[in-house]
């Protein structure tokens, strides 16, 4: 798995499915659940770590048949129709819909959009995953949220293909109440008409902060463990001293220390070590308990296990 995770490491899978259409992953996942067969979709792998032992299961994969964004049509509200109130204060009359594949990246999707001058995902413009990932988990930066421009998402399940609407799942920070099994394959993205040269603006921005604030050109999951309440988990772990903390080939970044960096033969061992260090070392200075952003597959985090 470690080819198919942004940190690059993980033992290997029993199987890896690539799917091509909502009605091909839905009968699929009738399948493996009628077998009991134990299976997990998988975006860009960038909030992902996979145990050395790999996992027993099914890796299933959206392919190029969720590659795709639709031409944008009317906002409901604009035509008669009933609005969504999840983001209200997106329904003016500049606002359009877009229909957009589950598999796209992230920052290739806030370039086409920024091309047909459709703003409202700038924040996502440096994120490192899919959208269907991105929604799975309310992925957001630079003070937005996913939550806050989806209308409604389409998920596959043993049952069928579904379009649920935004208002009908439950979102909090880093979490989409999306129904147990569900995959995304397609979401219904509310956006705002607005020049391209002030979209394009804030993608250098934004990227530039990034750049500036975490490490670059390396191999890592994104952000180790969740923002605590009114508190940034990067500097909890500053201030307990962990930038630069190693062990085997994994490292806290020195330039931010929610971020674990693969430095060329980490395993996940080395990984989930790192993180046990980090929680502990944060607790001891804050009396603060870290939870994990990242994903865990195949392995337990120390901390559950007793270790």
């Amino acid at each position: 798995m470690a080819p198919f995770t942004t940190i690059g490491v993980g033992g290997a899978a029993a199987l890896l499915l690539s799917l091509e259409d909502a009605a091909g992953l839905s009968e699929a996942l009738s399948l493996l659940r009628v077998e009991g067969v134990p299976h997990t979709a998988v975006g860009a792998g960038s909030n992902l770590v996979v145990g050395d032992a790999g996992y027993r299961g099914v890796i299933l994969k959206l392919g190029d048949g969720f590659h795709f964004i639709d031409e944008p049509v009317p906002h409901p509200s604009r035509v008669g129709g009933a609005a969504s109130t999840h983001a209200p204060t997106d329904t003016g009359p500049s606002a359009l819909s877009v229909v957009a594949g589950a598999g796209l990246h992230l920052p290739r999707l806030c370039s086409l959009l920024a091309g047909w001058g459709l703003g409202g995902l700038e924040f996502c413009c440096g994120i490192p995953g899919t959208l269907g990932g991105g929604v799975a988990m309310n992925a957001g930066a630079h003070g937005g949220e996913l939550a806050r421009v989806v209308e409604a998402v389409q998920v596959a399940r043993g049952d069928g293909v579904h379009w649920l609407a935004a208002d009908a799942l439950e979102w909090g920070y880093r979490h989409c109440g999306l129904p147990p099994g569900a995959v995304v394959t397609a979401v219904r993205l509310r956006l705002q008409q607005t020049p391209e040269a002030n979209i394009r603006a804030l993608h250098r921005r934004y990227l530039q902060q990034r750049r500036q604030g975490q490490p670059r050109g390396a191999r890592t999951f994104g952000s180790t463990f969740r923002n605590p309440p009114g508190e940034s988990a990067g500097r909890l772990l500053d201030q307990a001293g962990m930038k630069g903390a190693r062990h085997g080939g994994a490292e806290v970044s020195t330039v931010h220390a929610n971020f674990i960096v693969n430095c060329g033969d980490a395993r996940a061992a080395d990984v989930l070590y790192l993180m046990s260090l980090m929680r502990e070392a944060v607790y001891r200075k804050h009396e603060v308990l870290l939870e994990p952003e990242v994903r865990v597959l195949g392995a337990r985090l120390p901390w559950e296990t007793g270790a």
